[in-house]
């Protein structure tokens, strides 16, 4: 069984995300889902901002994003 894809916060970053613990590795999916939601609560009140920067993370274990390792995911059906 595979373990998958984690993220952790740099903690330089800490004060950018107060509602994810820096330096800690947890599901991607799990930190996805709650930047999503901070995303969208802000969105509407009027704040519109990156769901996230990447750089402020780092990965590991699962699959990397599309395209990573020669696969070129397909965006669009006419691609």
């Amino acid at each position: 069984m595979t373990q998958g894809r984690e993220m952790r916060l740099k903690s330089e970053h800490a004060g950018d995300y107060p509602d994810i613990p820096a330096g800690c590795w947890l599901s991607a999916r799990e930190i996805s889902e709650l930047l999503v939601s901070r995303a969208r609560a802000n969105r509407a009140s009027g704040v519109h901002q990156r769901t996230f920067v990447a750089p402020h993370f780092e990965f590991r274990g699962g699959e990397g994003p599309r395209g990573v390792g020669g696969k070129q995911q397909r965006t669009r059906a006419t691609d």
